[in-house]
């Protein structure tokens, strides 16, 4: 069951104040203009390249910098747009250059996630064009690390913006019927929306080369699961023989996560590689234009000599397994109050938990099992101890966050990088559960019609035909009869038939159960799968494991995938009966708005919080800068 959409007046007002909100980057900017107007930190390199190609100097490159020249080439674009409409800028500084990020952040950014997020809920956004950003897109505008960015002359928020809008061009392509053949998915890519897709995906290798995993394995990845569901019945069997044999069958066992164990994680990626591997031409025809992007990748790693543009030494790719360890303290650090209401109904007993709080979930198995616990927590720390990689830049430079996170991990005492381990794997859970966080939705079966129902109706179709014959020889018969009155019989008889009719004839009862059927099915497709999770999850091990050096901002596009997957919000279940009043009765307005409420409460907390974040971190950043004794009058400033 999915959240209501209740309304009433304040909630409705309320929707006018999101995109108010998004001006706090506006007035970030502001700031950081009036604080920092010069270049800070890696802005240094960004800035002057930026410069460099406003001069149509083409061929300088700057050695330092690491990343595709996308965020500059945006920059001309935009400031060459401005110069042509307005006559300026005509020389391009940091302001200028900050100010074609915010752009970014605060317009385009909100549009295409609300896009993205319609046509990932299936939904269309009806709202007026003051309140068509929801709760949720403006929350991850908000997210501390995406916001901070905002402000200064980095590639996170472009970087973000292509693979978001490569992703809305995939889905479009897919919106289309069922491929039940390998050339009608062949033909299908041959597509203007195949074609947006292949430009955006080759563009967010631009601004970024993990992109490539998020454009090619991600989308790849969801391209072949809904291709292999559309052609595929849920598997009946549960053994891992059954479920491998059923798989080659055109069965697909891919439970939801809410009803999922740990077991069924790698039950589901057995079922999803045979039922691949037995449909391997279909497979590849649907993912073609991914197989093209990532070509396109590897032909540049030939040509550069390796995936970074410059700094190589410093940033040569390998294996950093306790990347994926690191990140899901982060998530519960920005998205705690998204979990913590939700965890706790797991944890509480029911009636330990106030009805304001209470979502009623039946399933409590979705608890972690020791020996679960006990395997992950192994693994981790076998991680721990033989591939923990402290990259040189990570303890050589204090204004950054994560210079004091790994002081604690690394300095203070050898045992406490392990001790953490148990924190990471209950995150993790937390994390990964929070695709779960919804009630069950209603069975998934067909509304079966009874036989007797149906043979009732169909007697009773061949008995008005067998009286129309009759009432057609009375009419012959009674000819001599005055006009008026036969057409007066007949207007009365006309209605009471045609009535009949519509309620009883089998072809009025085929429509009603298929408007039941895709009524279930569209309430089924609000809830996670297994298979999403293993996608996503794939997809944001490679983009990271493959980088040495820990950041924050490496986290924001596995973050902003993860937030806009997740399910509504579970409405507690003592507001639930609000939805199962008749229209028409007149609802209590103040009921409405602490159902509305106690739904939206973790929002709420979440944009709270976010707020919070960026402001303290946002005032130490303008105000309490230092100097270093090495560099005596320049200040250092905090930053993530």
């Amino acid at each position: 069951m999915n959240s209501p959409q209740l309304e009433t007046g304040l909630t409705r007002a309320a929707r006018y104040l999101v995109p108010f909100v998004l001006l706090l980057i506006v007035v970030w900017r502001a700031k950081v203009n009036t604080t920092v107007p010069e270049p800070y930190l890696d802005e240094v390199f960004h800035v002057g390249q930026a410069q460099a190609y406003w001069a149509h100097n083409w061929t300088h490159w700057d050695p330092k910098i690491t990343t595709p020249p996308g965020l500059y080439l945006w920059s001309y674009l935009l400031c060459a747009t401005l110069l042509f409409l307005r006559g300026s800028p005509k020389e391009v500084g940091p302001s200028e250059l900050r100010a074609t990020n915010v752009a970014a952040a605060a317009v385009l950014l909100p549009w295409r996630l609300q896009t993205l997020l319609d046509l990932l809920r299936k939904e269309r956004n009806t709202r007026p064009s003051g309140a068509w950003i929801s709760h949720t897109v403006l929350n991850i505008c908000l997210f501390p690390p995406l916001f901070f960015f905002s402000a200064l002359y980095y590639t996170d928020i472009l970087a973000l913006l292509v693979v978001v809008e490569a992703y809305i061009w995939d889905i479009k392509r897919s919106s289309g019927p069922a491929r039940k053949t390998w050339s009608s998915a062949l033909l299908g890519h041959v597509s203007l929306q195949t074609a947006g897709f292949l430009a955006f995906g080759l563009a967010a290798l631009v601004f970024r080369q993990t992109n490539i995993f998020w454009v090619s394995v991600f989308l790849g990845g969801l391209q072949v699961v809904r291709l292999l569901r559309e052609n595929a019945t849920p598997c009946k069997s549960f053994d891992l023989v059954g479920i491998i044999k059923k798989g080659s069958q055109k069965e697909l066992y891919d439970p939801l996560v809410e009803e999922a164990s740990f077991t069924d994680y790698f039950k589901t990626a057995l079922s999803l590689l045979s039922a691949a591997m037995s449909n391997l031409p279909l497979v590849i025809a649907s993912v073609l234009p991914h197989l093209v992007i990532l070509a396109a990748f590897g032909l540049f790693v030939l040509w550069n000599g390796g995936v970074v543009l410059g700094h190589k030494e410093f940033h040569t790719a390998g294996l950093h397994v306790p990347q994926m360890l690191y990140i899901w303290p982060y998530f519960v650090f920005f998205s705690w109050p998204l979990l913590l209401i939700a965890i706790a109904n797991l944890i509480v007993p029911s009636r330990y938990l106030p009805k304001f709080f209470d979502y009623g979930f039946k399933n409590k198995n979705r608890l972690p099992g020791i020996l679960t616990a006990l395997g992950v927590i192994s693994f981790m720390l076998v991680a721990i101890h033989f591939n923990t990689i402290v990259h040189p830049f990570t303890l050589a430079d204090n204004r950054h966050y994560v210079f004091y996170v790994f002081r604690i991990l690394t300095r203070y005492h050898p045992a406490v990088k392990y001790a953490v381990a148990p924190i990471y794997f209950l995150c993790a859970w937390g994390a990964l559960a929070a695709f779960g966080f919804s009630t069950p939705p209603a069975q998934s079966q067909v509304a079966v019609v009874p036989t007797s129902v149906i043979d009732s109706a169909t007697s009773q179709q061949s008995q008005e035909q067998k009286s129309k014959k009759k009432e057609k020889e009375k009419e012959k018969e009674n000819k001599r009869k005055s006009k008026a009155v036969t057409q007066k019989a007949s207007s009365k008889e006309a209605p009471a038939a045609q009535q009949r009719r519509q309620v009883l004839t089998p072809e009025i009862i085929e429509k009603i159960q298929a408007h039941i059927l895709q009524r279930q099915q569209r309430q089924e497709q609000q809830h996670i799968r297994v298979s999403f999770v293993l996608v996503w999850l794939i997809s944001t091990t490679l983009s990271l494991i493959t980088a040495p050096l820990v950041e924050p901002r490496y986290f924001i596009i596995p973050w902003v995938m993860w937030r806009l997957h997740l399910p509504r919000q579970p409405t507690p279940e003592a507001y639930r009966v609000l939805e199962q009043r008749r229209p028409g009765v007149p609802r209590d307005e103040k009921e409405l708005f602490k159902a509305k409420f106690a739904t939206d409460l973790p929002k709420v907390l979440e944009t709270i919080w976010f707020i919070a974040i960026n402001a303290i971190t946002g005032y130490v950043f303008l105000y309490k800068g230092f100097e270093w004794p090495q560099e005596p009058g320049k200040v250092q400033r905090f930053m993530w």
